[in-house]
């Protein structure tokens, strides 16, 4: 892919690069606004500042940055640019990594339980209970994220913040949840294994490591015990940047910011409003898909009115999926200059739904990497990249691939209010909104996802094949 260039602030992000104060900082923004980079624009100055109170105090230890982001491909991504700005600048020490690798790194890499058998052995175990199994698995991820375990009991009566208005989980089942997380854990303590919550508890109790800087982004998608693990290691005094928008949560992790321990009475928030990436007719059909979602104050809805640049409305392509990929690899062949620009497909799911993709774009003479789930930042000459949503997340390419949106790798409920069906409604405006320059989404109308009709009409180009 093509090498990651340093951005140049807008006048927007350099009233917030400019700022050195210490204590919590909040970047709050919608997709395509450069929350990010502006984020690690900072990291420079912020370098400076603790360096000069070392000198002035005369103390010897080098400054400590870390950068913690939501998945390894976006880590991969980072590290590009951080890697700029803090090159050349002696006596720091920095680390960019997701969370999972920070905290194995530092505990002595535990045995962890696949998710596969944590989820069969969670599924034997809440079979009682009248709820979806799907949902009882992601209810069960989030109390563990949200509570410690100590304190677990206050989920019977606590506001289930972030988890949408259906389903209900009544009080009355609560318990029966918990004696499920209770029998789960000592159910892998016998198998000599742990899980992912438990290595967030063990990084809280471990000493601290005394970060001079910290940047999380994608913070909407930390639980409240991987914030409160990161404060357990923030030097004193400390300046920590949370880059977030709630409008973007893929997974059920809600919490209060009081739960987590950090010290919020003087926490300075930021708003990023223009949006660098997309066109207006990109944000416009982006803005539709999550119309009507409720948006708290850590959201932002994208906003056309924001965007700067026009193009081409989002192309919606309805036929066989072969036909959608023959599209997509006419379009790549006529419009794109595969030296200069770059092309992601991306699909809800990974595995097998790539498997006629790759093969078509292989025979096509189409050179492609694969982003999902790997850490190192590709710099050979391949512009065009395979990726699930979620590896996506926080990525931007010129043009946006979406194809066979079926209702098998993206089911939506009847209740649209359901919280899984409003997580695939963010999934792919998040996905969407990757895109700089166009956008094409393919599925067969007899097997389409129900997402389709959070298409707004008037924002996209209807090609039947």
């Amino acid at each position: 892919m093509l090498v990651l260039q340093t951005p140049r602030a807008t006048p927007e992000q350099l009233r917030v690069i400019s700022g050195t104060r210490l204590g919590v900082e909040i970047i709050r923004g919608a997709a395509g606004c450069g929350k990010t980079s502006t984020a690690l624009l900072r990291l420079k100055s912020l370098a400076h500042l603790f360096l000069a109170r070392r000198q002035r105090l005369g103390q010897q230890r080098n400054v400590r940055i870390l950068v913690l982001t939501f998945n390894r491909t976006l880590a991969g991504y980072v590290d590009h640019l951080a890697s700029s700005q803090m090159n050349g600048t002696a006596n720091v020490d920095y680390e960019v990594s997701t969370f999972a690798a920070w905290a194995m790194n530092n505990i002595g890499h535990p045995e962890v339980i696949t998710q596969e058998a944590a989820e069969a052995l969670l599924r034997r175990l809440t079979v009682q209970i009248a709820l979806d199994p799907a949902f009882l698995i992601s209810e069960v991820d989030y109390i563990c994220g949200r509570f410690r375990p100590q304190s677990r009991q206050d989920y019977l009566t606590a506001e289930r913040a972030g988890r949408g208005a259906t389903p209900a989980v009544p009080r009355s089942m609560r318990p029966a949840i918990l004696d499920a997380i209770d029998a789960f854990y000592a159910e892998i303590s016998k198998r000599g294994v742990v899980d992912w919550h438990q290595v967030v508890e063990a990084m809280i109790g471990r000493e601290n490591l005394e970060y001079d800087v910290v940047i999380v982004d994608e913070a909407q998608d930390f639980a409240a015990n991987q914030i409160r693990a990161v404060a357990k290691h923030l030097a004193d005094p400390y300046c920590l940047t949370l880059v977030m928008d709630t409008v973007q949560r893929l997974y059920p992790r809600g919490f209060r910011w009081i739960e987590t321990g950090l010290d919020m009475r003087g926490a300075a928030y930021h708003r990023l409003a223009e949006n660098h990436r997309n066109t207006i007719e990109i944000a416009q059909f982006a803005a539709g898909l999550i119309e009507g979602i409720t948006v708290d104050d850590d959201g932002t809805l994208p906003d056309f009115n924001a965007a700067k640049r026009h193009g081409a409305k989002p192309t919606i392509v309805t036929g066989l999926y072969r036909l959608q990929v023959q599209q997509a690899v006419d379009r790549i062949r006529r419009e794109v200059d595969l030296n200069t620009e770059t092309v992601a497909f991306l699909k809800p799911r990974g595995g097998m739904w790539f498997d006629y993709l790759r093969s078509a774009l292989t025979s096509a003479g189409i050179r492609f990497v694969d982003l999902t789930r790997d850490r190192d930042w590709p710099v050979g000459p391949e512009n065009v990249a395979l990726s699930t949503m979620h590896s996506a997340k926080g990525l931007e390419f010129d043009h946006v691939f979406v194809l066979g949106l079926s209702e098998s790798n993206a089911p939506v409920p009847d209740d649209v209010e359901d919280d899984s069906g409003l997580q695939l409604r963010r999934l792919l405006a998040m996905a969407v909104g990757r895109a700089r320059k166009s956008v094409l989404i393919g599925y067969k109308s007899t097997e389409a996802s129900e997402l389709i009709r959070f298409f707004k009409p008037g924002t996209f180009e209807l090609v039947e094949r």
